[in-house]
């Protein structure tokens, strides 16, 4: 498990402006889509937010391990209200295997248990869906961070029956 991208992850998350954080927050991927954020927008402009992942993506270090945003086509047949328009948003990927993205690319990525990735930045996952500070992820994700191996997979059930 790559406990050191995950902590980094917590440090900046902890250090975080409230403001610029919203665990359902997607960012899109093209300039002409409306909510396009790019990875130095994000970092110089002071309006937009992200989710931890997203967040993550801008990380020196994550770029490095092979983590970057690319793009999800939602096309008709993904989309359960048949009013609902086709559209396209941004979605980690890692290097490391390029056919997989989302909570699989984090997880192959960071080499974490199966369910981890969602446990730590899924929304549903925690209390509040609605908000959750960043504060509160940082939290969990140094917590997962502590437990021995042993534990860790008691843990993760723990929170993902909730």
């Amino acid at each position: 498990m790559r406990k050191d991208l995950l902590l980094e992850l917590a440090d900046f998350l902890e250090k975080l402006d409230p403001s610029r954080f919203d665990i359902r927050t997607w960012r899109k991927p093209t300039k002409n889509t409306v909510g396009f954020v790019s990875d130095k927008q994000l970092l110089t402009d002071s309006n937009t937010i992200a989710c931890p992942i997203g967040w993550a993506a801008t990380l020196p270090s994550w770029k490095e391990a092979g983590f970057y945003m690319g793009k999800l086509d939602i096309s008709k047949e993904h989309l359960s209200n048949p009013l609902s328009t086709p559209y396209t948003m941004a979605i980690i990927k890692w290097k490391g295997d390029p056919d997989i993205d989302s909570y699989d690319a984090v997880q192959a990525g960071l080499n974490l248990p199966r369910g981890m990735a969602e446990v730590l930045f899924e929304q549903d996952n925690y209390a509040d869906e609605g908000y959750t500070p960043s504060i509160v992820v940082a939290e969990r994700i140094r917590e997962f961070c502590n437990v021995s191996e042993d534990e860790l997979m008691d843990l993760i059930l723990s929170y993902d029956e909730h």
